[in-house]
This record gives C-alpha cells, structure tokens and sequence, in this order.
C-alpha cells in the first residue's frame, strides 16, 4: 500500500459530523495500492441494518479498497444482523442485509465471521449454519481457527471467538450468553491452539473491545482471560467491533494492537485510552495488508478517506 494519511478537521457525511483524532491533516488524496508479497484483508463489524445508506456507502468503499488492495478475504466483527440476529438460515435479513448490499464481485470472496451480542438476540445457530448455504459465509463453528499462507516461509493463523458468553452485561440487553456456551472451555481451546501455532503471525478476531475511548471503554472481562493469552503468545493484534467508531490502540509499545473497526453501518462519539494511536467517529472500515515483516493498517470512511495508516512490526 502507499501510505499517506488524509484527515479533515470535521468531515461531514450523511448529515453526521465525523471527529477523528491521531494525525494530522493532509490535503493530498490518498491512493491504495497492492502491497507487492502480502496477504490483504478487509475488516468491517456491526453493519447489518437492512441496506441502510451508511451501511451501502460503506459497502460501496470496501470494494474500492478491497479491488485497490487485492483483498483475499474479508473479516467481520460481528454484530452480523441488527437489532436482533437472525431467526434462521431463511430469514429475509440474509438478502437484505448482507446478499443485497454486499454485492461487487470483489466482496464476493470468503468472508470469515463471529457472533456478536445483537446476533444473540435471535438464533446465533443460524449464522453457524449459513455457512452450509453460501460459498463466502464462513463461520464453522462459534469459535474456530484459520491459517493463511503469506510467502513460501511464513504463515498467519487468525483466532475466531465467542465473546458475548464472556460479558455479563450482555444479558442486561436482552441477550442470552450463557446458554450452553463453556467459557472456560473456550479459553483452553485458544490457548492450546495459540500455544501450538507456528506461524509468525497470530491474531484473534473477537466481537467486544477489550480497551476503548468509546462507550464503553474498558472490558474488564475480556481484559482478565483474554490479554493474558495474547501477551504470553505473541499475538500480533486483537480485532473486534462491538464499539460504533474506528480505533487503534497499543497500550505500549512492540505490544499487542487493538483494532477496532465496528463503524460498518454506525458511529458514535469516541475518544482517547491508554495507548490511543488513532480514534474517529465516522463510519468506515479497515484495510490490512499483511507481509512477512510488517502488519501495514488503513483506515477508511465511507468517502473513501484513508483517515490513518501505520506498519506494525512482528511480535
């Protein structure tokens, strides 16, 4: 990718008014491009609301970014279905909120997902399911684990988790996390498989923040199982949504990186944490190019502004 950071004082973009913290301004347009010997991806979370016009002109960019980049796969947050899930693999929300707007040929790749607490208002099996009716769904199994393939040398293995069984105020809206869902469980399965991996590169993919300047700032539950794991592994960033705004945060440095990219159909008020390297209130999503040396991050408004881009360095 060419890197060059575009940020407006104050961006306007269908009638919302965008607040962006972490760099500073620069007038020239901003021009993805491949990045030669990496493996690119596209993170978007929390967007499914029917075909809404933010969530269309955020589709409508992750095309032109996932073309730009070559984008082999792209990854949800979850918060798949809003407000209440899906009640089946039949539901009219698969066509309306997802088939009919995610509908570029280039987003017609595989798509790797999580449940998040909004997909546990209604039948989160469903989602699990679905993935024996598409060719791009993917989610086998609540939790489950990918390993791709960079250069000849060097692999990236991403963990896919269930958090909402973890967070006890889910319940509180409406949400039934600990139906039949072992936490404890689920945490040996990470750890064994993080323990296991060889590749260079691991990253988990989780729908709640663990840190964040939003809402909802920091989620302690997440912070007592799942940080310690992602330190004593070497994971290379944590991805999640659940919070409605983009943020990247790296509580300090050559630590892990929080991504969080929940601004598919949304966007509220964000601000600063611990580690804070960028944050925007603005709908848009996130570009990642993965190589052998480096974790290069974009991210992109519903304009197609390249609001912030870093190269991380392995773990």
């Amino acid at each position: 990718m060419q890197f060059r950071i575009l940020l407006a004082a104050t961006t306007l973009l269908l009638g919302a008014a965008a607040s962006v913290f972490g760099a500073e301004p620069n007038t020239s347009a901003p021009a993805l491009a491949k990045t030669p010997g990496a493996l690119s991806f596209i993170v978007v979370g929390d967007w499914g609301r029917y075909g809404s016009p933010s969530q269309r002109a955020v589709a409508s960019e992750m095309a032109k970014a996932a073309e730009a980049v070559g984008a082999k796969f792209i990854l949800s947050t979850g918060d798949n279905f809003y407000p209440n899930g899906v009640a089946s693999v039949e539901d009219p929300q698969w066509q309306t909120s997802f088939e009919q707007v995610y509908t570029d040929f280039v987003l017609h790749n595989d798509w790797f997902v999580v449940l998040g607490n909004h997909d546990y208002h209604g039948n989160p099996q469903a989602e699990v399911d679905y993935t024996q009716r598409s060719e791009r769904w993917h989610m086998p199994a609540r939790y489950y684990t990918i390993v791709k393939r960079i250069d000849a040398k060097t692999d990236a293995q991403f963990f896919f988790i269930d958090t909402t069984p973890f967070i006890v105020d889910d319940e509180k809206d409406g949400a039934t996390p600990a139906a039949g869902q072992d936490t404890k469980e689920q945490l040996a399965w990470l750890e064994k498989g993080l323990a296991a991996s060889k590749a260079k590169w691991k990253f988990v993919v989780g729908h709640h923040h663990i840190y964040s300047g939003g809402k909802r700032t920091t989620q302690v539950e997440l912070e007592k199982t799942i940080v310690p794991l992602l330190e004593r592994y070497g994971v290379a960033a944590y991805i999640n949504g659940h919070e409605h705004d983009l943020q990247v945060i790296q509580r300090h440095a050559g630590g892990v990186t929080y991504l969080v990219s929940g601004a598919g159909s949304e966007h509220r008020p964000t601000g600063k944490t611990d580690g804070t390297l960028f944050c925007a209130s603005d709908y848009g999503f996130m570009a990642l190019a993965l190589a052998a040396d480096a974790l290069h991050v974009e991210v992109i408004n519903s304009q197609g502004a390249v609001l912030y881009a870093h190269a991380f360095p392995p773990r």
